[in-house]
């Protein structure tokens, strides 16, 4: 295939059932989930998802990456070999709590799981929340790593955590070694690194399983206590067309507002651009070719496809890659 090939890609997303899931997200559903099966997670952009459209349908995003590198990608990429897509971007809807939980860096990744892991970091951006909702990132301030140990391994570790309430449009950035956790009443959006390296610190006294085990001494090992973070809360009544949200050396994200303009976007070949609706419905048009998106729905742009146009009453999210 020719790099001409390349077109916006509207892809299959990955639906996740966890326990802790709820039913915001029903629309993503296949006929063979049941009306009472939670829907935790969906993996909207994500390297095993397969393409529903154009002349690359029936391909996963992986494969594409194989057959087209930084054409896909963009130039930010440092390494010319490109093994799997860089991020992944998925839409929580948190009707328990998660566990309480922390990830590696690159370089523990590497040393406590093996040469082809990466590490986690990964931003939020509340999408909604009920009245009272919390997540929990970091812990108090004069708690050391010696009294973090002790009470990971003593199981008493939920009164050393900052609690935070949150409401719609916040954001925060989670670094790795960040402990954390989402409470109930919130619909997330999520970009972080593309990696499943969680180690799993206390789970609310659910039983432990194969698929749900803790990870005490991994844990202790990454968790890093000094670090802090920051919460930012998007102006609602803001007029101005692209707010940037956050950014970290593996991705940034940018909210996009339009009440009926036309906006002209172009990834410069530097970054995919991640286009998720959070509010309305657009209209993405690419050359000759249209694509509608409703609330929750996305699209991925490759870096080759560069200008594109933006029209409708929207609000919406572009993760790429850091340009920094």
């Amino acid at each position: 295939m020719t790099k001409n090939n390349l077109h916006p890609l509207i892809l299959q997303p990955t639906i996740k059932n966890y326990i802790w899931g709820g039913r915001t997200f029903e629309k993503f559903a296949d006929e063979n989930l049941s009306d009472t099966e939670p829907i935790a997670e969906i993996w909207v952009i994500y390297g095993e998802n397969k393409v529903q459209n154009g002349q690359l349908m029936g391909n996963s995003l992986n494969d594409i990456v194989h057959l087209y590198g930084s054409e896909l990608v963009g130039n930010r990429v440092e390494s010319k070999i490109i093994e799997k897509f860089p991020i992944l971007v998925k839409l929580l809807d948190c009707n328990l709590w998660l566990s309480i939980q922390v990830h590696p860096n690159d370089q523990q990744a590497e040393h406590l799981e093996g040469i082809d892991f990466s590490g986690k970091s990964e931003g939020w951006f509340v999408l909604d929340a009920e009245a009272g909702a919390q997540l929990i990132a970091g812990v108090k301030p004069d708690i050391d790593k010696l009294e973090l140990e002790k009470s990971i391994r003593n199981g008493d570790l939920i009164d050393k955590l900052q609690y935070h309430n949150i409401s719609k449009n916040d954001s925060i950035l989670i670094p790795a070694g960040t402990i954390h956790a989402l409470g109930p009443g919130s619909i997330i959006y999520e970009i972080q690194q593309n990696s499943d390296v969680t180690y799993r610190v206390y789970d609310w006294g659910r039983p432990a399983t194969a698929g749900r085990q803790l990870h005490i001494d991994k844990s202790i090992e990454v968790a890093d206590p000094k670090l802090n973070v920051h919460f930012q809360k998007f102006n609602e009544d803001s007029l101005t067309n692209l707010i940037k949200i956050f950014s970290c050396d593996y991705f940034e994200l940018n909210l996009i507002q339009s009440n009926g303009q036309t906006l002209i976007q172009n990834t410069d070949r530097e970054s995919f651009h991640s286009l998720t609706v959070i509010n309305g419905s657009a209209l993405v048009e690419y050359k000759n070719e249209n694509y509608s998106l409703n609330q929750y729905e996305s699209i991925l742009i490759p870096a080759f496809c560069e200008t594109y146009r933006l029209s409708g009453n929207f609000r919406l999210l572009l993760g790429s890659l850091n340009g920094n």
